[in-house]
């Protein structure tokens, strides 16, 4: 998370290093020194490495030009062991630049609901958001609404409490999409989407497959709670 943080939170987890900025911001020679040389000789088990950028890098970079040189740097300084996804929590960073950089580099942007961003299926609209591959979505909070929020809403996490039509349905077509092109999908469900995550798995691919091999042909999907 480090490596993805322009400037430290003002938060007390932070120490002595809050409020400032980060020397080792996408440095690659930390990412790789600190992460992908220990994970190396498990590179066959590692799915999917995601580079969560939260919204200090709307501070950071004065437009999504320059936000997208310095991700194209990074990455074309890593190796290609691993797959790369890269998760934004700013809307304005999605731009042609921006998918132009993760698309050279054959990073995927990673579909997210999250409280500032436009829905799954909003970002799944546009053909350029497909950057690589493989697929990658994370599920973690209905947009418009916070995390605390959410915490209220739904912990101590034992069932669905507030179903979400809109992201199982964007969900269910990342799969699909992805079986008829053979390619892989890596799609991560929170809590705090709906109150119960092996519980929204479970309806999205009970819906899946009710359709039948129209859908999906004969091919299964296995589902994991993370």
């Amino acid at each position: 998370m480090a490596h993805t943080l322009p400037v430290f939170p003002s938060l007390p987890r932070y120490g002595l290093r809050a409020g400032r900025g980060n020397p080792n911001f996408l440095s690659p020679e930390m990412m790789q020194t600190q992460l992908l040389d220990l994970l190396r000789p498990y590179a066959d088990r590692v799915a999917l490495l995601i580079f969560e950028f939260g919204a200090s890098i709307g501070r950071a970079f004065a437009g999504v030009n320059s936000f997208a040189e310095a991700l194209s740097k990074f990455f074309a300084s890593l190796p290609n062991s691993f797959r790369y996804g890269v998760e934004i929590r700013q809307a304005q960073f999605l731009e042609p630049g921006y998918f132009r950089a993760l698309r050279e580099n054959g990073v995927a942007h990673v579909f997210n609901s999250w409280t500032e961003m436009p829905g799954i299926d909003e970002q799944i609209s546009d053909s350029e958001a497909f950057t690589a591959n493989f697929t990658a979505s994370r599920a973690l909070l209905r947009p418009g609404r916070g995390h605390e929020n959410s915490v209220r809403m739904f912990s101590p996490y034992r069932e669905i409490k507030e179903p979400n039509a809109e992201v199982r349905a964007a969900l269910r077509d990342l799969l699909i999409r992805a079986k008829k092109r053979a390619e892989p999908t890596f799609i991560f469900v929170n809590n705090r989407l709906e109150g119960f995550a092996p519980g929204t798995i479970a309806a999205i691919v009970e819906g899946i497959l009710s359709e039948g091999v129209k859908s999906i042909g004969q091919s299964k999907i296995r589902p994991c709670a993370l």
